[in-house]
């Protein structure tokens, strides 16, 4: 009961009901890219990294292409957003021939990195391919660290300073002939080196290098890139 009243609170207070784009089915050959934000971080927020990549993926305005964002704790709307966007015959599951029909992408910081395998997991057990997983400092009780065989491409990022969350610093490909990973990246934050903006001051005093990394401009480009690069 606690956890329920818990997850409730935090879809209220992150923006439960924003708008979503790609909400749906989508045509054969479209892109979607799901986008998970960390910790009480709101989805919305366009200040958080994974939302102004999102919204700089849109604004490219390339046909077929639906980029969204939702907190880490909404893994059932994100697996409905999958299904959805890929049932074609409306028996709210994904066939055989469906399966193929939207290429899927998904990005995640912190805990979102987490969600990222997590969901990327469970569409597996459905057949459904990944394209690509990209994995920003991620957090996770659970195996984060290794890449289910429905994943094509994956990548990891991540930092190790001190007095702060640390994610994971090394996934592997549970089946290496499927699954090629690009790299595990580790970005470097020196104390007093100037902090990236915008940024709360809170999160500059206490948020260390985790919090960094989620503000770090030249880290998002690199991810834009390679998402890019996957939509082709």
């Amino acid at each position: 009961m606690f956890r329920k009243i818990l997850v409730w609170g935090l879809a209220l207070a992150g923006g439960m009901y924003a708008a979503p784009e790609g909400a749906g089915l989508l045509p054969p050959g479209s892109t979607l890219i799901l986008g998970f934000t960390g910790g009480l971080d709101r989805a919305d927020d366009p200040e958080r990294g994974v939302r102004r990549l999102a919204l700089a993926i849109r604004a490219m305005g390339r046909p077929g292409v639906y980029a969204e964002t939702l907190e880490h704790f909404r893994h059932r709307e994100a697996r409905r957003r999958v299904v959805a966007a890929l049932d074609a015959n409306g028996n709210r599951r994904v066939d055989e021939e469906e399966r193929g029909r939207v290429k899927i992408i998904l990005f995640g910081q912190s805990l979102g990195g987490g969600e990222v395998v997590r969901l990327a997991r469970e569409l597996g057990k459905a057949g459904v391919a990944v394209e690509l997983t990209v994995q920003v400092d991620s957090v996770s009780l659970g195996r984060d660290g290794h890449i289910p065989p429905n994943v094509r491409r994956a990548v990891n990022f991540y930092q190790k300073e001190l007095l702060t969350f640390r994610g994971e610093d090394y996934i592997q490909a549970e089946d290496a002939r499927r699954t090629k990973i690009l790299g595990n990246f580790r970005f470097r934050y020196p104390l007093l080196a100037m902090y990236p903006a915008p940024e709360l001051s809170w999160r500059r005093v206490l948020g260390g290098g985790h919090a960094r990394m989620e503000a770090d401009p030249l880290l998002w480009a690199q991810i834009q890139a390679l998402i890019v690069e996957s939509i082709q």
